[in-house]
């Protein structure tokens, strides 16, 4: 599929969805509909084992919404939200585990987007900021007033959302906000080695990791250890078990086939 505000690119097992709108790769409409078919077509592709989100250029991971298209303008507002909120689902809930490459700005939708993903690594150039109070925004995609509280804790959120100040790298590492803070001279291709190893894991663990951990604040934690039992038996009962095994008795890397 052609598609005009992203780009899909595939090397190996790991596939990178770019959102590519310069100079800051804003979030329009058109994006959000794109993301979602990406998001759709690279878990139906056996190939893919592992999806990295980034954006296009040193300048923006992505600076939030385009509040000068067509997002804003009355009568889109709330298809324009209802994109958002399950584009952060789906972030969440595809099966295969997904890596957010953050480098430069990241804000408002851009910073809801890279932190529902599984992973969250950082340049050295990356800057937060949360700052909707400061332009009359209430977040409504269910990240900043939903999820951001479990992620790092009730004083922290606060902290970020009334003071909305910029956050940098090492800030946000600090917070939990993300995994690593990588050196931007080598930063694509530090991702680029995470991302494979990542590709190479066992598909049904990913898939019982994601869901459980997810349960976790969606749901409760009975239905958390309900979610393990159950995969814990599936996993059990599949050839990759039986290979992961084979493969440390013998030495060698395992070949998961998600079966």
């Amino acid at each position: 599929m052609a598609y005009s505000a992203i780009r899909v690119e595939h090397v190996e097992k790991v596939s990178r969805i770019v959102l590519d709108r310069p100079p800051v790769n804003a979030v329009s409409l058109e994006l959000l509909e794109e993301l979602h078919e990406a998001l759709n077509v690279l878990e139906a592709r056996d190939e893919t084992r592992c999806i990295v989100l980034t954006g296009a250029g040193t300048k923006a991971f992505c600076a939030g919404a385009d509040l000068s298209g067509k997002a804003t303008e009355p009568g889109s507002e709330g298809r324009f939200r209802d994109l958002g909120r399950t584009a952060l689902d789906r972030l969440e809930t595809i099966p295969k585990p997904v890596i957010s490459a953050i480098r430069g700005w990241c804000i408002g939708g851009g910073f809801a987007l890279g932190m529902a993903c599984d992973v969250r690594l950082a340049s050295t150039t990356a800057k937060f900021r949360t700052g909707d109070a400061y332009i009359g925004v209430v977040p409504a995609w269910g990240m900043s007033l939903s999820r951001l509280v479990h992620f790092i804790g009730r004083n922290r959120s606060l902290d970020m959302l009334i003071l909305g100040e910029d956050l940098d790298a090492a800030g946000a590492k600090e917070m939990g906000l993300v995994t690593r803070v990588l050196p931007e001279e080598t930063f694509d291709a530090e991702v680029a080695k995470i991302a494979a190893r990542v590709s190479g894991g066992a598909p049904i663990s990913f898939k019982a990791i994601k869901e459980a951990t997810r349960a976790q604040y969606w749901q409760s934690a009975p239905e958390a250890q309900e979610i393990e039992q159950r995969w814990a038996d599936i996993g059990a009962a599949s050839q990759d078990f039986a290979e992961g095994k084979a493969a440390f008795r013998e030495r060698r890397a395992p070949v998961f086939k998600g079966l």
